[in-house]
């Protein structure tokens, strides 16, 4: 079985720890509902809200 790491952006850096999974895509998913776009958890390209989902217009990974 292999372990898949995901690096997370410095200011992402919560109380001096790295963000868990979970919040780093809550917090994507809560600023492309506020913002209608975000950088994409997994190319950090630019994610755009479309209807209930956020799609990535580099690798097309979705948040929904």
């Amino acid at each position: 079985m292999s372990t898949a790491v995901l690096e997370a952006p410095t200011p992402l850096f919560i109380r001096g720890r790295r963000p868990t999974l979970e919040e780093l895509l809550e917090g994507r998913w809560r600023a492309a509902h506020a913002d209608g776009e975000t950088a994409c958890p997994v190319c950090e390209g630019p994610m755009r809200l479309e209807g209930e989902q956020a799609r990535c217009g580099g690798c097309g990974a979705t948040l929904s």
